[in-house]
Formats: C-alpha cells, sequence, structure tokens
C-alpha cells in the first residue's frame, strides 16, 4: 500500500514539473526571444540613422543619395525598408545647423500562454550638422 503511494506522488511530481515549464517557462523564453528582436531592430534602426546624419550632414540636404543610403543600412541590418518611416528634417541646412534624421518602425510582439500580442512603436533619432556652405 505504501509503494503504490509513493509511485501516485512521483507520477504526480512529474505532471507538476510538466505543467510548470509548459505554462511558466515557456512563455519566459518565448519573451525572452521576442525583446531580443526588437533589440536587433533597434540597433539596426539606429544604425541607419546615424549613418544618414553623417551623410545628410556631408550632402547639407535630404536627398535622393541620403535616403537610398539609410534604406541600405537598414537593409544591411536586416530590416526591410518598406516597413520603416523616414522623416528627415529640414530639408536644407546650411554650415553647422543641425539636420535630424528620424527612423520609425512598429514591431509585433506575440507571446503565446497566454497569447498576448502588442505593437511597440521603435524609433530611433540622430541630430547631424550642415557640413557645407550653399
Amino acid at each position: 500500500m505504501r509503494d503504490r503511494r509513493l509511485s501516485r506522488q512521483g507520477g504526480q511530481e512529474t505532471l507538476q514539473a510538466i505543467l510548470a515549464v509548459s505554462f511558466i517557462l515557456l512563455p519566459v523564453l518565448f519573451g525572452i526571444l521576442e525583446f531580443g528582436d526588437v533589440v536587433h531592430v533597434w540597433i539596426g534602426q539606429s544604425a541607419a540613422a546615424a549613418m544618414g546624419a553623417r551623410m545628410a550632414g556631408e550632402r547639407g540636404e535630404d536627398d535622393a543619395v541620403v535616403r537610398q543610403r539609410i534604406e541600405t543600412e537598414l537593409a544591411d541590418a536586416g530590416l526591410d525598408p518598406a516597413h520603416v518611416q523616414i522623416v528627415i528634417t529640414p530639408s536644407y541646412v546650411h554650415w553647422s545647423e543641425p539636420i535630424t534624421i528620424q527612423v520609425t518602425s512598429t514591431r509585433r510582439i506575440a507571446i503565446p500562454f497566454p497569447p498576448v500580442h502588442w505593437d511597440i512603436p521603435i524609433t530611433s533619432t540622430y541630430v547631424g550638422r550642415g557640413e557645407v556652405n550653399h
């Protein structure tokens, strides 16, 4: 009789361990993976915005060359430039005037068990200085 009770206890502990892993640890694991993806996007966008600010400062304006360079940097980081909004203000600067590059995208975070979904806006902003005297 005593041996049966011990074997039932062992089965119950195994079931509890399986439930704990599937309902507590798996969502934590998925959350860590999703957070890593958001950080990857933010780093890629920041690099693209920084390069765009440097190039816009060198050229002194918002033109196709600057936007193409930002899109190339985004693609090199593994991001789709079609899903990213690029804002350059002002569109024309003189020597030592600031030009701001803002790169924004939205990332969907999905964590199963319970199903949770968030749309998180990710924004990177850099300021360059005009290096040309028009």
